[in-house]
């Protein structure tokens, strides 16, 4: 067998959107795959023929590709669109797939980014996860390309699915569809009064952020100019809006990376179905980072990350990861390495969560049946409420080989920074998880540790005040707490009224218990 990816997009002719999306899909494929023959392909004519005329780049159309696949020996293709909807030219691809069918043994098509209910599901957490914190309370608007095909109903089913996801005000309008930038402004004016000027974030919902995003959206604005009349911004500006845009094309955003790749993936595990695991077994590993000070990370810790072929990250991008912004200062050679960004809901509901949770497994199994060595992420200790551990069950239940590297917990970091025991002699140490129900601890006697108190600080706060109404009891205990240990922005507190001013989820709060003679 010999296997090929041909990644097919649509093209740009802007060759810096183009390294940043198009070309990091095809880098992380490439590293995800390095026993296939890895080929692009751009689908536009304009573009191959401007890429050429104004790059000298001789970019192959998807005909010529398979073509050169097809001189090189190739068995069996998988064949990666990175287009967004299932429209003209996605259909364009498939037949073009389809008359090479006795050209290889097998060939197969993944399918678009958005083809599937789960994936506009997908998508609208990948983009709002990434998004949203520039976004604020401001309408959000994203332009999409739009087609006269009926795929062009993808729009407003994406619009709905984010709408859904964020509980936020989000517009979809396309440069050629049914839905356009004079429709949604209608909708805002007859919106809420809240809404009806003021800041909008503009956005493109393409892969690229080439001709469109720079001309029929911004039109000019990105450069410090008024936008022209015509343009998305201008059409805002004129009905009393003040647009601001984020020239960004969604294969930046590497949540959404991974809903192409699993479209990816879904085609491989079945076609690539003889890889090289009885040669070289995948290998999952839960690898502890640490509480925050990248000093306390362990020799064998590093070791394990740069022994990995794919590090997971528990989270929607690698900025927004505690752990891997405290690798990345030791060991910078992880900015090159493969990454999966997989975020974890934060839920209670336990069949949502299993079913949140296998998805995430199943993501991950099919990089182990390549024979990889998969590196999980996970700060502290991946034993102590780590969401790594449900992986580690599965992969062991399925007979592949998982490790768990050790980490120093944020616990004992904590009571080294205060400077104080956790425990001596017949002294009791209870760790509890403060997301839940804490009131139960209260009758435990010696020191009782409250992890990960962020969101449910105010709730721990006032059941521990309520605690200590009586002064034996306010004699009897300390209160301590730290957020963000060793990390830049850590902060020490002592006593229920400093610990008053403590935000972020990282906070770790001790009560310790005072021996009695």
């Amino acid at each position: 067998m010999k296997k090929a990816i041909l990644i097919v997009s649509f093209g740009t002719t802007y060759p810096d959107t183009r390294q940043k999306n198009i070309a990091a899909i095809t880098r992380q494929v490439r590293a995800l795959y390095p026993d296939a023959v890895v080929e692009e392909a751009v689908s536009s004519t304009i573009v191959r023929n401007a890429m050429k005329k104004r790059e000298h780049i001789e970019a192959k159309s998807p005909t010529e590709a398979l073509e050169s696949m097809k001189k090189q020996g190739v068995t069996h293709v998988a064949v990666f669109p990175t287009h967004v909807i299932d429209g003209i030219e996605n259909h364009r691809l498939k037949e073009a797939a389809k008359k090479y069918a006795g050209a290889f043994e097998q060939i197969a098509v993944a399918d678009a980014l958005l083809a599937k209910p789960q994936d506009y599901e997908d998508v609208a957490k990948a983009l709002w996860e990434s998004l949203k914190e520039e976004v604020g309370d401001f309408p959000l608007i994203l332009m999409g390309h739009g087609t006269e095909h009926a795929a062009d109903a993808s729009y407003a089913m994406m619009e709905q699915s984010l709408r859904a996801y964020a509980k936020h005000e989000i517009y979809i309008a396309t440069v050629e569809g049914s839905i356009t930038i004079k429709d949604v402004i209608a909708r805002m004016k007859s919106g809420p009064q809240s809404r009806q000027n003021g800041k909008v974030l503009l956005t493109p919902f393409m892969l690229v952020a080439g001709e469109h995003a720079n001309n029929d959206m911004a039109g000019g604005m990105q450069d410090g100019e008024q936008p022209d009349a015509d343009s998305f911004a201008g059409k805002l500006q004129a009905a009393g809006y003040q647009p601001e845009c984020v020239i960004r094309g969604i294969g930046e955003y590497p949540a959404v990376r991974e809903v192409y790749l699993t479209h990816l993936r879904q085609v491989t595990k079945k076609l690539f179905c003889d890889l090289t695991t009885e040669n070289r077994p995948g290998i999952l590993y839960g690898i502890g980072v640490g509480p925050g000070n990248p000093k306390l990370m362990t020799l064998q810790a590093l070791e394990t990350i740069r022994s990995c072929d794919l590090i997971v990250l528990p989270a929607v991008s690698k900025e927004e990861c505690y752990a891997y912004r405290i690798v990345e200062q030791v060991c910078p050679e992880i900015a090159d390495m493969p990454l999966l960004c997989m975020p974890f809901p934060m839920i209670k509901d336990a069949q949502k969560l299993e079913l949140a949770h296998k998805r995430i497994y199943d993501a991950m199994e099919d990089y182990l049946r390549q024979g990889l060595r998969v590196g999980m992420l996970t700060i502290g200790d991946p034993g102590i409420y780590s969401t790594y551990m449900y992986m580690h069950r599965c992969a062991a239940d399925a007979g592949w080989e998982a490790r768990i590297v050790s980490g120093v917990p944020s616990f004992c970091a904590v009571a080294a920074r205060l400077g104080i025991s956790l425990g001596e002699k017949d002294e009791e140490i209870h760790i509890i998880p403060a997301a839940y129900d804490v009131r139960e601890s209260l009758g435990f006697h010696g020191t009782r540790i409250y992890m990960k108190s962020g969101k449910k600080l105010e709730e721990l706060l006032r059941v521990l005040r309520e605690s200590m109404q009586d002064k034996e009891s306010r004699a009897h205990q300390d209160i301590y707490g730290i957020s963000n240990c060793g990390m830049e922005n850590e902060q020490v507190y002592c006593g229920l009224d400093e610990l008053e001013q403590a935000k972020g989820y990282l906070t770790t709060v001790i009560v310790k218990e005072h021996v009695v003679q």
